[in-house]
């Protein structure tokens, strides 16, 4: 059996764009001068940044460059530049014209998972000061593996990001009703807060118990702090939990005006800078950051906190764009990149929202996009582990810098990308459209040395090996999500991308009975695509008390429903008001009333989109009831249903957009089955079923609609490289999707 990593034998081939990837409307791809260029979306990945840029057409160009976390905008700038390069245009020419440039920011998570924030107090309620230590219980556990939570000895709790000292107490009381119980101790409030300046502190949080219900004493106390440092000339930022997070329940709610506090002028920096680093190459657009929630919003009104996670989410919002031009209603989004595996799922047509999510293992009150994330990507390191001797994979990763061995930027430890090079999947001249030359004979060395070696095999089933392990991790991922919430998952078509999703889908779709498996040939940078498919978003959420009984009356209906119609009308005007500072034309503005429903007593509710725009009739009511229920049903199945407990309501929520030009997928004319000739770039050698097999590469640009490829086969972009095992299939339908299934 032959060793090494066997060469391509190629074929000459014209000159393809490098790191750029476009589609026009008929329009030449160089045809620069006649472009309006108008929205750009940059996607600031661990190992990669991401370009998409859109013109007046809905026509897109695309490009790529390594992300470097030192200096991000030279990352920026550089993939908006392999982008420009497909319509001929340079960075100078693209820039004046943007009307908007969106952006997925990091700069709140790195502040948070490097601990380089600000130094704020808390002002709490008295009694309620350990809060951040005792963490609710849960938040004890969130984020560890199940080996971590089998040896509860080896729990460390979170270090709280405002340290015990810096907590004060302080004496007053709203009831769960929202009625004033102990006035707030003015004096008190004037007390911790001199203390806390004295302490050093730069910012303050407010957060007060059943604030949320009446915001009197956190507004009076954020005031009172607000005083006593402008009476000492001090200049700190006072939070008060309720213009952050004006939700239920105290320690997410904290946890989020802390991070506001802690991140907020670090990220709001990091949006000045880029928007004047922009602005010196002739920008004179609107930078808009991604939220968490999903929905771009301009950089200067948003909250740091709901940028938390802005970059995974557009491959979500992406996932929507697709069902809506597909007509699929369930969709499985699957993004395999440079350092993590993201899931992410669309059920029923709507993107699933988690209210209490965790983010570097705190909870917060805050609505995201619910993405389930974890090790496994193509800079994931494989190890020994030192106890069992077995072979694992993740969750570090060697990133961009040094990034895998076979970068030669000093890396040492094999990585997924390592393992995918010695087996022959990738080609070492062709990584990133050649901008990046692989080595492989340093990824096999590693292999050997680390893996190989000490567990007495050879260095091509060992780097089988780390990607069987690195597949199964994925596959697991994606059974896991679909079975805790009583899904089918041969409901759900999978969407595979990322630099990575290509290459592994076959993988990580293995045994998996789904509806069907989506490649596409912007794969590597969908995340951006999804992100400029977004629309402009801001939400609200305002928290109520309604509790009804089973069976209620018309009587208490049209009560109950005038209620959540008039807070409904308020959030309305917040939004519209809010819209229209940003420029937006009230007559575009689009609103999308929701209410977070529960049965009786239970802990978790549900949020739901209302039928009816305001709650006028009991018919009105019952429709909203209705569309729970139906919610209920899908997720935990018809047994689960427990209406003879009634129903409670203590949030509704308001989602003002306005919508925008979008990416447009054109449809072609389906051609032949058999690619054309000059898509094929030959042929090299790829490990498949245990030994080394001659396998077709073709360039992916060159194939067109209707064409068909059997498996084993090897389909490379610049960006992104498809692999297909025998067994499988993949065809080209008219949007150019690719298609991977099983060989019949």
């Amino acid at each position: 059996m032959a060793s090494g990593v066997p060469r391509l034998r190629p074929r000459q081939l014209p000159a393809v764009p490098v790191l750029c990837r476009c589609r026009t409307g008929g329009r030449s791809v160089t045809d620069g001068p006649g472009r309006r260029p108008t929205l750009c979306y940059i996607d600031v990945g661990g190992t990669f940044t991401d370009a998409f840029v859109v013109d007046a057409e809905g026509d897109y160009v695309t490009g790529k460059a390594p992300s470097t976390h030192g200096d991000l905008a030279r990352g920026f700038f550089g993939a908006i530049e392999a982008a420009c390069a497909g319509w001929g245009m340079g960075v100078e020419d693209v820039l004046p014209s943007l009307r908007v440039l969106g952006y997925g920011s990091t700069a709140v998570l790195n502040a948070i998972l490097t601990r380089s924030g600000r130094t704020p107090g808390l002002i709490t309620t008295k009694g309620f000061e350990d809060i951040l230590l005792m963490e609710r219980g849960k938040q004890t556990w969130i984020d560890l593996d199940r080996a971590a939570r089998l040896h509860p000895v080896t729990h460390r709790h979170n270090p709280p990001l405002v340290p015990r000292p810096l907590v004060h107490g302080v004496t007053g009381r709203i009831d769960s009703l929202g009625r004033e119980v102990i006035p707030l101790y003015e004096d008190e409030v004037a007390a911790a807060a001199a203390a806390l300046l004295d302490a050093g502190v730069n910012a303050v949080v407010v957060c007060l118990l059943w604030s949320f219900l009446n915001p009197e004493h956190e507004r009076r106390a954020a005031g009172i702090v607000a005083e006593v440092a402008r009476e000492r000339g001090s200049e700190v930022r006072v939070v008060a939990s309720v213009d952050v997070s004006a939700v239920i329940r105290e320690l997410p709610r904290m946890n989020a005006a802390i991070l506001e506090a802690y991140t907020g002028d670090i990220a709001r920096g990091a949006f000045r800078d880029m928007q004047s680093r922009l602005e010196e190459r002739g920008f004179r657009g609107q930078l808009q950051i991604m939220q968490s929630a999903g929905g771009l919003a301009p950089a200067v009104h948003i909250k740091a906190v709901d940028t938390v996670q802005s970059g995974p989410v557009g491959g979500v919002i992406g996932g929507r764009y697709i069902g809506e031009i597909y007509g699929f209603n369930n969709l499985i989004t699957t993004d395999v990149g440079g350092t993590s595996f993201d899931v992410g799922l669309v059920s029923g047509g709507f993107v699933n929202v988690n209210r209490e999510p965790s983010v570097a293992r705190m909870l917060l009150g805050i609505p995201m996009v619910e993405i389930l994330s974890i090790g496994t990507g193509g800079g994931t390191i494989a190890r020994i582990d030192p106890l069992t001797q077995r072979l694992e994979i993740g969750p570090q990763s060697a990133g961009s810098e040094p990034g895998p061995v076979c970068y030669g930027r000093g890396g040492a430890e094999p990585t997924v990308t390592d393992a995918d090079l010695v087996l022959g999947y990738l080609d070492p001249a062709y990584f990133i459209g050649g901008r990046i030359t692989l080595n492989s004979a340093s990824a096999r060395q590693a292999i050997e040395d680390r893996i190989a070696g000490p567990l007495g095999m050879g260095v091509e089933e060992a780097a089988a090996g780390i990607r069987a392990i690195a597949d199964a991790n994925m596959r697991d991922a994606i059974s896991g999500l679909i079975a805790t919430r009583g899904f089918d998952l041969s409901d759900y078509h999978l969407l595979a991308f990322g630099g990575a999703g290509p290459s592994h889908v076959a993988g990580y779709t293995e045994g998996l009975k789904l509806a069907g498996v989506m490649v596409f040939p912007f794969s590597a940078v969908f995340s951006a695509f999804g992100a400029a498919s977004a629309d402009y978003e801001h939400h609200y959420t305002r928290a109520v008390n309604i509790i009804v009984p089973p069976h209620a009356a018309d009587e208490m209906k049209l009560e109950l429903g005038g209620k959540i119609t008039q807070v409904w009308d308020e959030l309305r005007g917040h939004g519209l008001a809010q819209m229209e500072s940003e420029g937006f034309d009230p007559s575009a503005v689009h609103f999308r009333p929701l209410a977070m429903i529960r049965y009786g007593r239970q802990l978790n509710d549900l949020i739901v989109t209302s039928p009816a725009d305001r709650l006028t009739t009991a018919a009105d009511w019952d429709r909203l009831i209705g569309a729970f229920e139906e919610l209920y049903e899908r997720i935990y199945a018809i047994a689960a249903k427990y209406p003879q407990a009634g129903f409670e309501m203590l949030e509704v929520g308001m989602v003002a957009y306005t919508e925008k030009i979008r990416p447009k997928l054109r449809a072609e004319p389906l051609g032949q089955r058999v690619p054309p000739e000059d898509a094929a770039k030959g042929t090299r050698r790829a490990w498949f079923g245990g030994d080394w097999r001659d396998t077709r590469v073709f360039e992916l640009a060159r194939l067109g609609p209707g064409n068909e490829l059997a498996g084993p086969v090897i389909v490379e972009d610049p960006t992104t490289t498809l692999v297909v095992p025998p067994g499988r299939r993949i065809r080209l339908d008219e949007y150019r999707t690719i298609w991977m299934e099983e060989e019949r």
